[in-house]
C-alpha cells in the first residue's frame, strides 16, 4: 500500500519513461511524414476518433470501479480478520478457565493453554498471508513495479517454516508443512484443541459453540480470501481494455494532425506534446486499473497484510500481558507491505 498522499515523481517515472518515450517517438515519426509528404492519407477527421475516446474512457472507468471493488473487498477481508482475532483472544482468555473442571489447572497452566491458542491464530493470519502472496501462474506484473517490491520485500525475507517456526510447537510446525493449505489445517488444529478443553471441564457447552462459530468466521474470511486470490479480474474485461486504449492512442494522431494542420503553419508540431499528454493520460488509467484488479499480487496497491498481521499480534500478545512486543512495520520507500 502506498502510504503517501502523492506519489514520488521516483515511482511515477519507473512506470512512465517508456510509453512516453514511445508517444514521442511515434508522433514525432508521423508528423515528420506529414510535414515532408503531406500525403492525405495521414490525416483523419477528429470525429470519430474522438467518439471512439469516449467509448474507451467508459469502458476503462467500468473496469476501474470493478477493479477497485475487488482491492476494497481484500482490505475488508482483512478488517474483518483484525476484528475477528481480538474477539478471539478476549474470548479464549475469559472462557477457558477452572469454573466447571473436575481436576482444575494451575494458573500457569492455564495461560499456557491461552497463549497455544492464541499463538496458533498469529500462526493462522501469518500462514495465510504468505499464501496470499504466493504468486500465480496467470499473475502479470509490471516489470518497474515488481523490481521495486522486491526491493522492499528484501527487508522481511519471509519463509513459511521461519513464520511456523515462531508461533507452534515444533513438531506441529513439521506436521502443517507437509499440508497443501497450512492455514486451513491451523483452523482444525484451534477445533480439535477447544474439544479437547471442552472435554477437561475448562470450557462450557454455551462458550465452546462460541469458540467454534468464531473458527467458522475465520475459515468464512479465509474464503472469501482465497477467492479474490484464485479468481482473477474477468480477462474480458481486462484485455479488451488494454486493447481499447491501445487502439484509441495509436489512431490518435491521425486526428489531432487534421485538427492542428487547420490551424496552419508550424502548428501541426504542437500535435507532439498534446498526443503525448493525451496517450499518457489513458495509458496510465489503463495501467491505475491493471495494477489494482488483485489486491495480494505484492504490487505497490496491495493490500499491507504484513502490517496488520503485526498489529494483530502486537495487540493478542498485549492481552496476554507480554511486554516483549515486536514493534510496528514501517513503511519502506513510502510503501507499507
Amino acid at each position: 500500500m502506498y502510504t503517501r498522499k502523492r506519489v514520488a515523481f521516483r515511482h511515477l517515472w519507473s512506470f512512465t519513461w517508456r510509453p512516453i518515450l514511445f508517444f514521442i517517438l511515434y508522433s514525432t515519426a508521423i508528423v515528420s511524414l506529414y510535414v515532408t509528404t503531406n500525403w492525405p492519407l495521414l490525416t483523419v477527421p477528429f470525429v470519430p476518433i474522438a467518439t471512439i475516446g469516449t467509448a474507451v474512457a467508459f469502458y476503462v472507468g467500468f473496469k476501474n470501479n470493478s477493479a477497485y471493488d475487488r482491492l476494497w473487498e481484500g482490505r475488508r477481508v482483512w478488517g474483518s480478520l483484525t476484528n475477528a482475532s481480538r474477539s478471539w483472544a478476549i474470548m479464549v482468555i475469559d472462557y477457558t478457565t477452572n469454573l466447571k473442571a473436575d481436576n482444575p489447572l494451575s494458573i500457569n497452566e492455564l495461560r499456557e493453554h491461552h497463549r497455544q491458542l492464541i499463538y496458533r491464530h498469529l500462526a493462522f493470519l501469518n500462514s495465510l498471508r504468505l499464501q496470499l502472496r504466493s504468486r500465480q501462474v496467470w499473475q502479470e506484473h509490471h516489470g518497474a513495479e515488481l523490481q521495486i517490491i522486491d526491493r522492499i520485500r528484501a527487508f522481511h525475507q519471509e519463509k513459511m517454516d521461519e513464520e511456523l517456526g515462531l508461533f507452534v510447537a515444533k513438531d506441529e510446525m513439521n506436521s502443517l508443512l507437509k499440508k497443501a493449505n497450512i492455514a486451513t489445517q491451523l483452523i482444525r488444529n484451534q477445533s480439535a484443541h477447544l474439544r479437547e478443553l471442552w472435554a477437561m471441564g475448562l470450557l462450557s457447552d454455551i462458550y465452546h459453540n462460541e469458540l467454534e462459530r468464531l473458527l467458522v468466521e475465520l475459515y468464512t474470511q479465509q474464503g472469501a480470501a482465497e477467492r479474490l486470490k484464485s479468481f482473477p479480474f474477468p480477462r474480458q474485461y481486462a484485455f479488451f481494455s488494454y486493447i481499447f486504449v491501445w487502439l484509441f492512442i495509436l489512431l490518435l494522431p491521425f486526428g489531432l494532425i487534421t485538427e492542428m494542420a487547420k490551424v496552419g503553419g508550424w502548428h501541426v508540431w504542437l500535435t507532439i506534446p498534446f498526443y503525448t499528454l493525451i496517450a499518457w493520460v489513458f495509458n496510465t488509467m489503463e495501467v491505475v486499473g491493471d495494477t489494482s484488479e488483485n489486491p495480494f499480487e505484492n504490487g505497490i496497491n496491495d493490500v499491507p497484510m504484513s502490517a496488520i498481521c503485526r498489529n494483530i499480534e502486537i495487540d493478542l500478545r498485549e492481552m496476554l500481558g507480554e511486554t516483549n512486543l515486536p514493534p510496528k512495520i514501517k513503511a519502506v520507500d513510502n510503501i507499507l507491505m
